[in-house]
C-alpha cells in the first residue's frame, strides 16, 4: 500500500532529540538532554498521602468522566497560588486547566490563527511548542535575543511585515533552551510594541518559580493592563510531569473560546490529577516546596558551571543561571556543532544543539540539562565534553 501522508505532516522530520538519544545510548550513558524534574524534588509521600485520601473520599468522581473546562475547585487552588507570587490573575480573567501547557498552546494557534498566518517566537526557542504551532500550519518569525530579551528593532520589523503576524510566543523567564530571563524594562518595550502593532503575547511560564539567584522580574501579564496576554504556566517542573496539569490565564472571552475548542477536542485532565493537585495546593506549603526543588538546582547547576569553569576552552562562552533547569553554551566558530555533537555522542554524552530549537537564525549553543543526572555524572560527563572543546579547538 502507497500511503498518501498530508502536506501539514510533510514539513516535521524526526526529532534530534530522539536521534541523539539512539546515538549516545549504553549502559554508561550521560543524558544531559531531557527536561526531566531530578527525582528528589518530587514530594512522594504528600502525593501518595493524597492520593490515597482522594480515592477513599471521591472514589466514584474520579472514576467518571472528567468536568470541562475543569473542576472549579482546582481553578480555585490555582488562582489563589498564582496570586500568592504575583497579581496574574484579574478580576476580567478566567483559568483553563490544560493536559500540561502544550495543550494550552495548541488551543491558542488553532483559536487565533488561521492556515498560513504568522506568529513571532523567540530565536531559538522551545521545540515543542514550534512543532505545535507549525501542526496548526502557522508561519513562524524568529527573532534573536541579546541579553536583555528579544531584539526591539528586528521585532518591530516583523510586526510590520505583511501579512501582520497575530501572535507572539515568548519564554521571557529561564528561556528554553537558552536560560535568558528578559528584563524588566525590555519586557515592558516588547508589550508597548505588541499594544501597537495588536499582537496578542503567548506568555509560557513553566520556570519561573525555580529561581534560586537574584530578583524575580513580573511577568508581562501581572501588568497587562490592555488585556493582550495570555498566560500559560505548568505545574510539571514545581510538582510532577506525570500529573499533565498545565493553566491558562486569559480575559474570559478568551477562556470561553478555548473552552469550545477544549470541548471540540475532547481531551481533559484527569479527574484523579485534578482532584490530587487540588489538595496538594491547599494543604502543602508551597513556598517552602518551591524553595527546596529550587535548592536542589541550585546545587547541581552550580556543580555544572564550576566544573564547566574547570575543564571548558576559555574560549566556550557560558553564564551561570539564575534558575530554571539549564545551562547554555556557545562555542567558538572554529568548532562545527555536528562536529561537536557527533563526538559527543562517540562518548555516550547526549546534549541538545542549538539547531534544534532555530527558526531563523544559525546557532553555535548547547543546551545542557543539570536536572536529571546525579552529581557525579555531571562532574564526569561535563569534564569530558571539556577534554572534546580543547581537542577540537585544536585540530
Amino acid at each position: 500500500m502507497n500511503y498518501q501522508y498530508s502536506k501539514r505532516f510533510n514539513q516535521f522530520t524526526p526529532s534530534m532529540i530522539r536521534q541523539v538519544l539512539v546515538d549516545a545510548a549504553g549502559p554508561d550513558m550521560i543524558n544531559f538532554s531531557p527536561g526531566f524534574p531530578d527525582r528528589e524534588s518530587f514530594a512522594v509521600e504528600e502525593i501518595q498521602k493524597l492520593s490515597q485520601e482522594v480515592l477513599n473520599d471521591s472514589i466514584y468522581e474520579i472514576l467518571q468522566y472528567a468536568p470541562k473546562p475543569a473542576y472549579t475547585g482546582l481553578q480555585k487552588a490555582i488562582k489563589t497560588f498564582f496570586n500568592s507570587l504575583e497579581p496574574v490573575v484579574k478580576e476580567s480573567d478566567d483559568i483553563m486547566i490544560t493536559s500540561g501547557s502544550g495543550e494550552g498552546l495548541e488551543m491558542a494557534a488553532k483559536v487565533f490563527l488561521d492556515e498560513g498566518d504568522y506568529m513571532v517566537v523567540e530565536d531559538p526557542s522551545f521545540i515543542g511548542a514550534l512543532n505545535g504551532f507549525k501542526s496548526n500550519n502557522a508561519k513562524l518569525i524568529g527573532v534573536p535575543m541579546d541579553d536583555e530579551g528579544l531584539d526591539l528593532e528586528l521585532l518591530e520589523q516583523a510586526f510590520q511585515r505583511k501579512p501582520q503576524p497575530k501572535l507572539l510566543y515568548t519564554i521571557p523567564t529561564f528561556q528554553n533552551p537558552t536560560c535568558l530571563t528578559t528584563t524588566l524594562e525590555r519586557r515592558k518595550a516588547i508589550y508597548e510594541l505588541c499594544k501597537k502593532y495588536h499582537v496578542l503575547i503567548l506568555e509560557d511560564n513553566p520556570y519561573g518559580t525555580l529561581r534560586f539567584k537574584g530578583t524575580s522580574v513580573p511577568s508581562y501579564k501581572s501588568f497587562d493592563d490592555a488585556r493582550i496576554v495570555i498566560y500559560l504556566a505548568s505545574l510539571s517542573k514545581i510538582i510532577s510531569p506525570g500529573i499533565r496539569l498545565g493553566a491558562i490565564v486569559a480575559d474570559k472571552d478568551i477562556t470561553d473560546h478555548f473552552a469550545i475548542m477544549k470541548g471540540a477536542s475532547g481531551g481533559a485532565a484527569t479527574n484523579w490529577s485534578q482532584y490530587v493537585i487540588t489538595r496538594f495546593l491547599n494543604t502543602v506549603d508551597m513556598k517552602q516546596h518551591i524553595k527546596r526543588v529550587s535548592e536542589i538546582y541550585q546545587r547541581k547547576s552550580t556543580l555544572m558551571v564550576e566544573t564547566m569553569k574547570k575543564t571548558f576552552h576559555p574560549d566556550v562562552q557560558f553564564k551561570a543561571p539564575d534558575g530554571g533547569m539549564f545551562v547554555w553554551f556557545t562555542l567558538p566558530d572554529k568548532i562545527k556543532p555536528e562536529s561537536f555533537l557527533q563526538a559527543a555522542v562517540a562518548k555516550h554524552i547526549a546534549i541538545v544543539p542549538g539547531y534544534c530549537f532555530a527558526t531563523n537564525y544559525p546557532s553555535q549553543g548547547f543546551r545542557l540539562s543539570f536536572t536529571s543526572e546525579s552529581p557525579e555524572q555531571i562532574v564526569k560527563g561535563i569534564t569530558m565534553l571539556g577534554e572534546l572543546t580543547y581537542e577540537l579547538m585544536n585540530q
